[in-house]
């Protein structure tokens, strides 16, 4: 685990520079709420974007994704979203639009190493740990900020499962913190620690992928509770309370380190680890106004 923490604070110098060029909250805190009118929608375009970057390790990575955008010239909030376990870029299409309809740059791309058939490149399964999609993170968030339609002070981050956990962890970074805007996610995977503790340190095949032994070494120690309450802007949280991977307990553990007045928790009646149909619209309806009642003109 220090080794771990030791390579992570070498990646956190050399993505400095990166995101020196997002926002601190002093910079928006003069400004007033923007509002659209309700119903507006922009047009939107999509982009293949990769992101390049030479991790902890010295390995050189690129990270393939898309960029759902308005179509209108200007400078926009963006959103930069993490899929789940063995998910994909393609995994919030529905998201993606819903939010870039509304104003925003929304960014999602593959995680390096975390799936089958991912278009990410320069780590394998067997490198891939939280830690390492915590450096693609970053490097997301430091890319996406310098680009022309973004509004750098106004970044938030989304994730779901697996990469609610990450975005947790990411956010709660000493120098990310405050280039964070708000973060958002569906049923964040905070357990992961507890289900590969004591387990034994060894690639595991898992859900049509495989766990490697460095990422179960990576987080038996790891106490994510006593992390991610350093993030002290607010927090949106939908889970469904069918759902059968992630318990109640995760949730609420997760609400008591942020502080109840700063998370907004939805619980879907019925709804499991993953959602749909009015599920699904449900939770997008969410985060998108959470995402609104926290940008800024």
């Amino acid at each position: 685990m220090k080794k771990q923490l030791l390579a992570i604070g070498a990646a956190v110098l050399a993505l400095t520079g990166l995101i020196a060029g997002c926002g601190k909250e002093e910079d928006v805190k003069e400004r007033t709420l923007r509002e659209l009118p309700e119903g507006f929608r922009y047009g939107v375009k999509y982009e293949n974007h990769s992101v390049n970057y030479t991790d902890s390790e010295g390995r050189e990575i690129s990270l393939f994704g898309q960029i759902c955008a308005p179509k209108d010239d200007g400078k926009y909030p963006a959103v930069i979203l993490s899929h789940g376990f063995n998910g994909h870029y393609s995994d919030f299409p529905t998201e993606c639009k819903a939010f870039a309809e509304r104003g925003y740059v929304c960014y999602a791309f593959d995680f390096c190493g975390a799936q089958s058939g991912g278009q990410s490149t320069g780590r394998t399964a067997a490198d891939y740990t939280p830690f390492t999609m915590k450096e693609d993170l970053r490097a997301a968030v430091g890319d996406i900020g310098r680009l022309e339609n973004v509004d750098g002070t106004q970044i938030f981050l989304f994730g779901g499962s697996q990469g609610g956990f990450v975005t947790a962890l990411t956010a709660a970074d000493e120098d990310m913190k405050d280039a964070i805007a708000g973060i958002a996610m569906y049923f964040p995977a905070l357990n992961i620690p507890d289900d590969w503790r004591g387990k034994p340190v060894q690639n595991t095949p898992l859900m049509g992928y495989s766990i490697g032994a460095k990422f179960i070494e990576s987080v038996q120690d790891l106490d994510p509770f006593a992390v991610i309450g350093n993030f002290k802007k607010d927090v949106c949280i939908v889970w469904g309370d069918r759902d059968a991977l992630v318990a109640r307990k995760y949730i609420d553990n997760a609400v008591t380190a942020y502080g109840e007045t700063r998370v907004d928790l939805t619980v879907i009646p019925g709804a499991g680890h993953g959602f749909g149909g009015t599920a699904l619209d449900t939770a997008v309806e969410k985060v998108r106004a959470f995402l609104e009642a926290h940008t800024y003109e």
